[in-house]
């Protein structure tokens, strides 16, 4: 199974890791468990109920089936699969073929010329049988707007009606031009039917993203009043985005999910707001629903949600992920939670408990946009600082603290260094954390196994060495993807090869006063780049690489990790995996190999995103064993 981005971020010491298991001779990082299609919170990671490009993924459940409609892909206008369980789904045709006379020509990735821009279908029963809603490009501006399209199945086919869009604020047909209108869905309440929409403002300096309520006529083909304005874009982790709106009332709250940030990167995500009345105010909560790093990296860029009941009663949300080469978006099911009062949860998502909320000695809070919940802990600079969180267990027994940080130690010579603060549970000691050099601002994740009895328990960080800001602490049952240590970043006794002296074909050596000897290899752009380095071994078999490289890639602004092959003397030797540390952030991953006696040719070739090399070294043998992979 490939290696997702966030488990890499754990591994940004990796060097560190492997040293000291090198050294030790112990043995290599526990593997997680086999992932299975439970959604619910364990050992095994959230796998695709569809693993298809099936986005913005909507659910009606009608005589005991579930209809699942998606954005268009593969030709198709709009998308349909069918189960009976949420989890086995079978493909259907598409049920939109025809689309309204308002439809002008659109393409968009990743569908190409199949993609004709039909986006985030909403489905639901209506006077006289079933209503669709979906978005596509009007003939007269280039803005998405929304149309619908009657049927009296839902499988369709679904016929479009009249010959305007239903909702197009788009400066077309005399309106005002709100950057069109997309990711229709649909709420009852007292047997009044009401269209929730995003004005996609996004689109163009002068507006921007706003998510709107409108009463509809019984039949769903008539906005019957005035739009009332729900939430619009204002917190630094929405971007310029809040859209994917999924309205549902529970105990006298409404609660409004949405998706938020740029949904074709890491970023997109979903959030909520709450009010006591359907047309608000809205309050957003602090902490976001669903996150990429919640997810461990098994999901990458959650949203699209949308709520259904499964067939035992319980609550679940869908929602959608990119896979692991943003290739596609497949969808998810998990279990939604609700706590006694009122806060919803992702059961396959680690519960988030942000630093700042704890109890803090000798540190202080500190704003900053990057960081979840807007702000984290900083300034803990003494030997007693530190940070003390009450978090919840639903059973005894071992669990998993994912410490999101950042670490731009340096010592008095310039160097960067690790840092460490000492953990205790319950008042007892859990061991030390170590926290790679990450630079300030970039915020990581480090794994940390510890034990946990059932209902509250006190997590205190204490400043052990150098300095690290923290910014949540992330709780699940899953098994860390790391074991956690750690040493300096070159590795000593390790013999240098600098990429810039090797072959290189299709990038360019260029000076770096930061890298060793000055010049490292970049613009490994192309789907051949590679640098070769020769390797000169004093015997035969296991042998170790340390690969110091820097990856500053990103997707739609959020990091990714970037990925090699490795070839060692002309044969395959599988991949390295280059975690996000920004350029010029030189660090190092290790790569175990078979080398043969003398010179052996190691080929690193550019297979997704980028990455700069700066040096290759064959770290030394262990005496007792030592790390295999």
């Amino acid at each position: 199974m490939a290696t997702t981005m966030l488990r890499a971020l754990a591994r940004i010491g990796a060097v560190a890791i492997a040293a000291g298991l090198l050294s030790s001779g112990l043995s290599g990082p526990a593997v997680a468990s086999a992932p299975t299609s439970d959604d619910r919170r364990g050992d095994a990671a959230i796998r695709p109920v569809i693993d298809a490009n099936f986005p913005d993924p909507d659910i009606l459940r009608v005589d005991g089936v579930y209809y699942a409609y998606a954005t268009n892909s593969g030709g198709q206008n709009v998308q349909l699969q069918t189960s009976r369980d949420l989890v086995r789904w079978t493909p259907r045709g598409d049920v939109a073929p025809a689309l309204g006379d308002w439809v002008g020509a659109c393409s968009f990735a990743p569908g190409g010329t199949t993609d004709r821009c039909v986006w985030a279908p909403e489905v639901t029963k209506v006077a006289g049988g079933y209503a669709l809603y979906y978005t596509a490009r009007d003939a007269l501006a280039p803005r998405q707007c929304i149309g619908v399209a009657l049927a009296t199945s839902p499988s369709g086919p679904f016929l479009p009606v009249g010959s305007d869009p239903l909702v197009c604020p788009d400066g077309a047909r005399g309106t005002a031009d709100l950057g069109g209108a997309i990711d229709a869905s649909t709420y009852t309440e007292n047997g009044q039917l009401y269209l929730l929409w995003k004005a996609d403002g996004n689109c163009c300096a002068t507006t921007t993203a706003i998510i709107f309520l409108q009463p509809l006529s019984a039949d769903g083909t008539t906005l019957t009043g005035p739009p009332v304005e729900l939430i619009r874009r204002d917190r630094p982790f929405e971007g310029n985005v809040v859209e994917a709106p999924t309205l549902l009332k529970r105990n006298g709250v409404y609660t409004l999910f949405y998706s938020a940030n740029d949904f074709g990167g890491g970023g997109y995500r979903t959030a909520y707001a709450t009010s006591t009345s359907l047309a608000g105010p809205y309050t957003k909560a602090r902490t976001e629903l669903m996150t990429t790093d919640r997810f461990q990296g098994d999901v990458i860029g959650p949203g699209g949600q949308d709520i259904v009941t499964r067939p035992d009663g319980s609550s679940a949300i869908v929602f959608h992920g990119w896979d692991p080469t943003y290739s596609y978006r497949a969808m998810y099911v998990s279990a939604l939670n609700w706590s006694a009062d009122g806060v919803p949860s992702v059961a396959a998502a680690a519960t988030r408990y942000q630093a700042e909320d704890g109890v803090l000695r000798n540190a202080r809070v500190v704003a900053d946009d990057g960081a979840s919940g807007g702000a984290k802990v900083g300034g803990m600079d003494f030997a007693d600082s530190s940070i003390t969180l009450t978090v919840s267990a639903a059973r005894s027994g071992p669990a998993t603290l994912g410490i999101r940080y950042a670490n731009g130690s340096l010592d008095g010579g310039g160097q960067r260094q690790l840092a460490t603060d000492t953990l205790a549970v319950n008042g007892r000691s859990a061991g030390t954390v170590t926290f790679a050099y990450t630079t300030w601002g970039n915020l990581q994740t480090v794994e940390q196994r510890v034990r946990l009895r059932k209902g509250d328990n006190t997590i205190t960080l204490t400043r052990g060495t150098f300095f690290a800001e923290i910014d949540a602490v992330d709780v699940s049952d899953r098994e860390p993807s790391v074991t956690p240590g750690g040493t300096p970043v070159d590795p000593p006794g390790a013999t240098r090869y600098e990429a810039e002296n090797g072959v290189i074909t299709n990038a360019r050596v260029r000076s770096d006063a930061s890298a060793s000897a000055g010049a490292v290899v970049g613009g490994l752009d192309f789907a051949d780049s590679s640098v070769t380095v020769t390797v000169a071994a004093a015997s035969s078999g296991p042998a170790t690489l340390g690969i110091r490289f820097a990856n500053g890639s990103d997707r739609g602004g959020y990091p990714v990790e970037s990925r090699d092959t490795v070839t060692v003397n002309g044969r395959n030797a599988g991949s390295v995996t280059f975690p996000y540390t920004r350029w010029g952030n030189w660090t190092t991953v290790i790569v175990p190999v078979i080398l043969r006696k003398g010179a052996n040719t190691v080929t690193l070739t550019r297979a997704a995103f980028y990455a700069e090399l700066d040096a290759v070294d064959l770290l030394p043998t262990p005496r007792h064993g030592g790390h295999r992979g």
